[in-house]
């Protein structure tokens, strides 16, 4: 009844959304007096400069999540080369490398911070440094890139150098908050359905591009597959 009623109202231009604010993960001494500074390599590794108490205010099932997203949508996890731009505390990629049997797994970060923590684990995950504006020559057959554009002042640009770390038929899951209901101010960008939907398709050449909400329609989604030759 629920979806029947959201679906009546959309056809006149009304949504019905949950406004739950995002929780704060940020450490205690780390203020966000512009988001320009915020989403800076000065700001990133003042964000990671207590990465255990970011870790713990993390909500881990979000992560699950989208690792089931893919799941469902046909895609295979075993024998892949998988990486995760924006890796964060690594989190998506412990679960990955608990649940399945990848050929590999890579995580990409921008703070110094957060790779010097990363690494210190003794995992047998890679954690590399990427800016994200220069991307890499490297391609996995499995890309996430998950709660990251909404950071970036030319997520444009990001957009294409993910899609050149695809390899051919590779998939990637992109994900950002609904621009509608997100307020935070340590972001740079607010995409509604309807322009993640533009956004994604005129920075995806040579790609196959699903988007949707997930079912609390406080996230846009993206599944991404290159095709098999460009």
């Amino acid at each position: 009844m629920k979806q029947l009623i959201k679906g009546a109202l959309s056809l006149v231009g009304i949504g019905i959304y949950r406004l739950n604010p995002p929780p704060d993960v940020r450490p205690p001494n780390v203020k966000v007096t512009s988001p320009l500074h915020f989403n800076s390599k000065d700001g990133m590794d003042e964000y990671y400069s207590d990465i255990e108490f970011v870790e713990s205010k993390l909500e881990f099932a979000f992560y699950d999540r989208m690792i089931n997203l893919l799941l469902d949508h046909g895609v295979d996890y075993n024998e892949k080369r998988i990486a995760d731009v924006g890796c964060g505390t690594g989190r998506l990629l412990r679960s990955m490398q608990a649940k399945f049997q990848p050929a590999s797994l890579t995580g990409f970060e921008y703070s110094e911070n957060a790779l010097k923590h990363l690494r210190s684990n003794g995992s047998e995950i890679e954690f590399c440094h990427l800016d994200i504006y220069k991307g890499t020559s490297r391609q996995f057959d499995v890309l996430f890139c998950i709660e990251v554009l909404e950071h970036l002042l030319h997520p444009d640009l990001a957009l294409r150098n993910l899609v050149r770390m695809l390899a051919p038929a590779g998939t990637a899951l992109i994900t950002v908050p609904n621009g509608r209901i997100d307020t935070w101010e340590g972001h740079i960008n607010f995409w509604s359905p309807e322009s993640w939907k533009v956004f994604l398709e005129s920075n995806s050449e040579n790609c196959e591009v699903t988007s949707s909400l997930l079912e609390d329609d406080t996230v846009n989604f993206a599944i991404i597959r290159r095709r098999a030759a460009d």
